[in-house]
């Protein structure tokens, strides 16, 4: 019975404000309340944790702009740039992201300053077949995004309810470090939503770490690229102070917790409190430069088998193209003497320039037949080395308890950083070559610069086949003794 004057009660007050919402034009602001107040979300299946989200980009930080639609011809073609700026970085939040749990660790390690938290599923190495058979590291691991909340029951969907960081369109004329967005809802939460991450309430912390490679990739080092804390992990004193430090380990999957530590960063925020807000730590929260984990021995096997036709190929296009630079800069030095020179010896120089002419004529159209052939070769994108990737972040009441824990995440990763270290110095030293000759790189340029030679020799060449032949046969000699020690197999 009292249910049933809830229920009554409830109707007269809804038919009243229905009433009152029409009296005053307001209809929309009363369905908006009563949608609110009748299907409201259900967060009994809601869970309580730690999130990791692995990008390109910082969902947060790197956050775009996006210009609302207009009428004005000056900004129209601008528009368009930043929408599509804007969707390309949310396909590719979507695309990547990784969720992770609060993962199993030694009782050791695991104390209660500490929360880790573990992904199990990233590839440290990737090869894009329709840009070259290389493998490189995965450009995914861009930033790693950290989240503490109560998260929607899976399958979760709030990327339609995200709300853009719009630009007004006078703002244009302001320098971009000075833009400031007109939407009404900033929240963290919000922003999370664009990379489909649905918290429900407020989140009680975020981090973001972005991770920044050497130009030659191989090095890495791990930056704070801003945190919002609500709320610490370790006391629920709004008042209390904590020294905070992340830690990231890139671990080789097993199926206990004991899996060979690769690689270590770490990056300590200082002391930290509820309500603490940073965007970027500059030079001072940041890691040092760190060894990137190498392709492991299984991954570069498994590399060159999937792509033996891609490296083939694409092997002849790299000779064929150094190829004609070296003839096109010869012609051009003969050119130049030809035109001092005298009668006589300018007669002898412009058969070498047609000679020389030819052959290129004769390598570009190889080189475009041997392009053809790799856009006709499959080109999917290859995944290789899984790794786990687990981030750690303690909260401590002293940099000395902070330290202490770095301290035991180092102890703990020395001896199979050592032993990995051993094994790639080991793979060097089996090369029975000069050191000059050990780079496998430069013995496959030399290879395939000799195959080309020998698929492209013109009829009036100063070097014989059997020259050729025996240059070739010696190059691919010195290639697949470099193969074979590193565990792959020759090239036929």
């Amino acid at each position: 019975m009292a249910v049933s004057s809830a229920v009554t009660r409830r109707y007269i007050i809804m038919r009243r404000n229905i009433e009152i919402a029409r009296k005053w034009s307001v209809a929309p602001l009363a369905i908006v309340f009563f949608a609110t107040e009748a299907f409201a979300v259900d967060d009994s299946q809601a869970e309580d944790g730690w999130r990791t989200y692995i990008n390109d980009s910082c969902i947060v930080t790197d956050e775009p702009f996006l210009l609302p639609e207009t009428d004005d011809q000056s900004t129209a073609r601008i528009a368009p740039l930043l929408a599509l700026v804007a969707t390309r970085m949310a396909s590719t939040l979507v695309g990547s992201i990784i969720t992770g749990f609060t993962g199993g660790v030694s009782a050791k390690a695991a104390s209660r300053d500490t929360n880790f938290i573990t992904t199990n599923d990233f590839n440290l190495y990737r090869t894009d077949l329709s840009d070259s058979p290389a493998a490189s590291i995965n450009p995914r691991l861009g930033c790693i995004t950290v989240v503490a909340a109560r998260f929607q029951a899976n399958p979760a969907n709030c990327k339609s309810e995200y709300i853009p960081r719009t630009l007004p369109v006078e703002a244009l004329n302001l320098p971009e470090s000075e833009w400031q967005t007109d939407r009404t809802d900033n929240s963290i939460e919000n922003i999370l939503k664009r990379a489909n991450v649905c918290v429900v309430g407020q989140a009680k912390s975020v981090y973001e770490a972005r991770i920044e490679f050497s130009e030659d990739k191989t090095a890495y080092r791990m930056n704070n690229a801003g945190y919002w804390i609500n709320s610490l992990s370790s006391t629920k004193s709004t008042r209390a102070a904590r020294n905070l430090l992340y830690t990231l380990e890139i671990v080789e999957p097993s199926e206990g917790s004991g899996g060979r530590v690769l690689s270590t960063a770490w990056v300590d925020l200082g002391m930290v409190s509820a309500g603490a807000t940073a965007v970027g730590g500059g030079a001072v929260n940041r890691s040092n430069w760190l060894s990137v984990p190498p392709m492991s021995r299984s991954a570069l096997q498994a590399h060159e088998v999937d792509t033996a036709a891609h490296q083939d190929v694409s092997g002849q296009i790299e000779a064929l193209e150094r190829a004609v630079v070296r003839d096109e800069r010869q012609l051009e030095g003969i050119k130049r003497r030809a035109e001092s020179a005298s009668d006589e010896i300018r007669e002898g120089l412009e058969k070498e320039i047609s000679k020389i002419g030819v052959g290129i004529i004769t390598k570009e159209s190889m080189l475009e037949a041997r392009r053809a052939e790799y856009e006709d070769l499959p080109q999917p994108t290859l995944l290789y080395m899984p790794v786990t990737m687990r981030f750690g972040i303690t909260e401590s009441r002293s940099n000395r308890r902070a330290m202490q824990v770095l301290s035991f995440i180092l102890e703990a990763n020395q001896e199979v950083l050592t032993e990995t270290a051993n094994e790639i110095i080991s793979i060097d030293r089996s090369l029975d070559l000069d050191s000059d000759d050990a780079d496998m790189e430069t013995l496959r340029q030399e290879y395939f610069d000799a195959l080309v030679a020998v698929s492209a020799l013109p009829p009036d060449s100063e070097q014989t086949p059997g020259e050729l032949a025996q240059e070739l046969a010696s190059a691919k000699d010195a290639y697949n003794a470099a193969r074979i020690a590193n565990g792959l197999d020759p090239v036929d």
